[in-house]
C-alpha cells in the first residue's frame, strides 16, 4: 500500500490560487480544490475552518503577486514600474484583477494596502523629493485613475495591443504629461 500523500496548507493555497486565477472566485470550492490536487476534500477542511479563510489567503497571495509586478525593475523609474506592473498584472491575471479592482469593494482594504505601498514607493523617486506629501498624493491619485483605466481596458480585452513595450510606453507618455503638470503646480505653489 503506497504511503498517504501529505497535503500542506500551502499546497491547498496554491491549488486554490490557480483555480481563482484561471476561473474566478465563484469556481473556488472545497471540491474544486480537492479535484485540482487529486485528493479528497478532507485536507481542505483540515487546514481551513471555512472557505472564507481560504479565499482570504488566495487574495493575500494575489496582492503579493501584484506587488511583485509593480516592484519589478522594468525601467529605471520606480513610478513607471508601478503603473506598468498594474497594467501587466491586468493582462496576465484577468480574474484576479477583476476581483481586486472591478467587481466590488469587497477587497477595498487590500487595495488600500496596495495604494499605501505605492505611496511609499513614490518617495524613492528623486523627481518627487521637492513635492509635499499632499502633492505626491494628488499625483498618485491622477496616475492611479489613468493607469487603472488602462489596466481595466486591457483586462476586458478592449485594447488590441497589450505587449509589455506598448503598455510601458503608453504609461510613460501619459505619465510624463501628468508628472510635468504636477511638478509645475508644485513649483508654482512654492513660488507664491
Amino acid at each position: 500500500m503506497p504511503p498517504k500523500a501529505i497535503v500542506t496548507r500551502d499546497d491547498i493555497i496554491q491549488a486554490a490560487f490557480f483555480i481563482v486565477d484561471t476561473h474566478g472566485m465563484q469556481s473556488l470550492t472545497a471540491r474544486s480544490v480537492a479535484r485540482e490536487m487529486g485528493v479528497s476534500t478532507k485536507p481542505v477542511y483540515f487546514h481551513f475552518s471555512s472557505m472564507e479563510e481560504l479565499q482570504k489567503e488566495v487574495m493575500n497571495k494575489a496582492i503579493s503577486l501584484l506587488l511583485q509586478y509593480t516592484a519589478a525593475p522594468r525601467t529605471d523609474r520606480v513610478f513607471l514600474n508601478m503603473g506598468a506592473g498594474l497594467a501587466l498584472f491586468a493582462r496576465d491575471h484577468k480574474q484576479l484583477f477583476r476581483l481586486l479592482f472591478l467587481q466590488s469593494d469587497e477587497y477595498k482594504d487590500l487595495v488600500d494596502e496596495f495604494l499605501v505601498t505605492l505611496r511609499e514607493e513614490m518617495k524613492a523617486d528623486s523627481r518627487f523629493t521637492t513635492m509635499t506629501q499632499e502633492e505626491r498624493d494628488v499625483l498618485l491619485n491622477r496616475m492611479w485613475i489613468f493607469t487603472h483605466g488602462l489596466a481595466s481596458v486591457v483586462c476586458v480585452g478592449l485594447i488590441d495591443r497589450d505587449s509589455d513595450e506598448f503598455l510601458i510606453n503608453m504609461i510613460d507618455q501619459v505619465g510624463t504629461v501628468v508628472i510635468a503638470a504636477a511638478m509645475k503646480e508644485s513649483s508654482g505653489k512654492r513660488e507664491n
